[in-house]
């Protein structure tokens, strides 16, 4: 049995769908610790369907972004598997072939679950401060130069954080605080658009 749904009630679920990826950018602009994202806007919040596949994003998104998040949900999905993958969980990259194309910018995606079913994924992308690697990274010959690679991986399990690939991270990064609460602002923002599709 499939549910029907009118022209209006279509209509203010698409609405409420675009509004949970801007109250998410919001939620960015005012928790991160660098001016790259409150600022300069470098960073953008997407909608997948379970499958990955983008569903709505957040009206100031730069448009790469918008392009390469959901390939970069099904990455995870691939890496993962479905099943592979619990409430709670928050995924982490900044893989330039499984990402944006350039390590300092870091993808976050959360599952959402139904009824333990999934159902979609809330994504954010933001340019870092630092992600370590050569000051200037644009003059770097090879991804090592870049900084720290990040390959898919879990930065929150099932709700705990993973303290050993946080203190890596921070290890690594000419600005530990800045970087990490840029990160703690999109997982901020990912979780806020959890709990607004859960109530959909």
């Amino acid at each position: 049995m499939t549910t029907r749904f009118d022209a209006i009630t279509l209509e203010v679920l698409w609405t409420r769908i675009i509004s949970v990826t801007d109250e998410a950018a919001k939620a960015i602009v005012r928790t991160s610790f660098s001016t790259l994202s409150n600022e300069a806007n470098d960073f953008a919040c997407v909608l997948t369907d379970a499958r990955g596949y983008a569903l709505a994003q957040n009206s100031g998104s730069i448009p790469s972004f918008i392009g390469t998040l959901p390939a970069t949900v099904r990455h995870f999905l691939r890496e993962f598997g479905e099943d592979g993958l619990k409430p709670g969980d928050v995924l982490i990259t900044n893989d330039p072939w499984q990402g944006t194309g350039h390590m300092s910018d870091v993808s976050l995606v959360k599952p959402i679950f139904h009824r333990e079913r999934l159902v979609a994924f809330s994504a954010t992308t933001s340019h870092m401060p630092d992600i370590g690697g050569r000051v200037r990274a644009i003059e770097a010959r090879e991804l090592f130069e870049e900084g720290i690679h990040i390959p898919l991986s879990r930065i929150i399990r099932d709700g705990q954080r993973d303290e050993t690939l946080i203190r890596l991270i921070r290890a690594n990064v000419r600005t530990p605080d800045q970087t990490m609460g840029d990160i703690w602002a999109q997982v901020s923002a990912n979780e806020l658009m959890e709990n607004r599709v859960r109530r959909l």
